[in-house]
């Protein structure tokens, strides 16, 4: 029989659409693909909430309407960071500080994404614990709450009942890390396949990413390579197909693909399969061979000269120290 697990969205003025969303939607699939069972409710300290995008919240259930027990999560999606700095949220968090306190008591988890961790810090919860939260956010966060201590290179971060993340998609990530600490693996593995989630990232990992990393440039001839060698990391394109990609010559791709990104076309290839073969890793039903092979590495050896360019540690290693 599945359990029944309820998940409380708090939701403040000028909440930030896709911290909702996203954990909204992992929750969402879980309960639809089994054996999970989440049902979603929406909260606030007022019946209507305007978010930061401009869409209006309206029904809202207040939280002394709220029936919550020991396993069950009140998730707090971010707000807007300028708004908090002026003050603007400390009469509602004066009201919700202690229906907050008391479900933490009672055994019910927070959970909070992005500017989220801001609530949570003003309130008092966080003291003595630590955290992450969006990267803008995080050198305010260290002066103004000198007794949190805040994490800058964490995508999310569990300490006793509470998780906070980073920005924005990290909120994904963290639900997914939370599907997994109740399910086991296969439960996230099934809900990032529906939701299309390229690559499953855990707690450990930075809030750097080489899906986002050097793609600042401006050179759209680049970016389709780019996207074609994130989006086929087991194949190994040779420079003709990756020049066709981008629609130009092989020399110029090499040259240009250089001064992009400030590395080879080779070097990007491998940190990317590097990149997925860290999250593979984590899979206690993948064999070495199994992940070099699902990253386009030629053999296991191949994948081992390769990862000890990026890693200190074995990949054996690296795997039981992420546990």
């Amino acid at each position: 029989m599945r359990t029944q697990q309820t998940i409380c969205f708090l939701l403040l003025p000028k909440v930030h659409l896709m911290d909702l969303s996203g954990p909204a939607q992992v929750f969402y699939e879980a309960s639809n693909l089994g054996p999970a069972r989440y049902t979603l409710t929406y909260c606030s300290t007022q019946r209507s909430v305007l978010s930061e995008q401009g869409l209006l919240f309206s029904q809202l259930t207040l939280p002394q309407e709220v029936t919550l027990k020991p396993g069950d999560i009140i998730v707090i999606p971010g707000i807007d960071f300028k708004s908090f700095t002026m003050g603007e949220f400390s009469s509602f968090i004066k009201t919700i500080r202690p229906w907050l306190k008391r479900n933490m008591e009672e055994g019910i988890q927070l959970a909070t994404i992005c500017s989220g961790s801001l609530i949570l810090a003003e309130a008092g919860l966080l003291d003595g614990r630590r955290c992450t939260t969006h990267w803008k956010c995080i050198d305010y966060m260290q002066q103004r709450y000198p007794n949190v201590q805040v994490l800058s290179d964490r995508l999310y971060v569990e300490d006793g009942p509470i998780y906070t993340s980073a920005g924005m998609t990290s909120g994904i990530d963290m639900a997914l890390g939370i599907l997994e600490r109740h399910h086991g693996p296969m439960v996230p593995a099934r809900v990032a396949r529906e939701m299309v989630v390229y690559a499953r990232r855990n707690d450990t990992d930075t809030q750097d990413s080489i899906y986002l990393d050097y793609r600042t440039h401006f050179n759209p001839a680049i970016h389709r390579v780019q996207d074609y060698i994130v989006s086929n990391p087991s194949k190994n394109p040779t420079l003709d197909e990756l020049a066709s990609v981008g629609n130009t010559s092989t020399r110029n791709l090499t040259r240009a693909f250089r001064k992009a990104t400030g590395h080879t076309i080779i070097e990007y290839k491998n940190t990317v399969k590097i990149a997925l073969a860290k999250t593979l890793v984590h899979n206690a039903d993948y064999t070495l061979d199994k992940v070099a092979s699902l990253c386009g590495f030629e053999s296991v050896r191949h994948f081992r000269r390769v990862w000890s360019k990026h890693n200190e540690n074995s990949p054996g290693v690296f795997k039981r120290e992420k546990v």
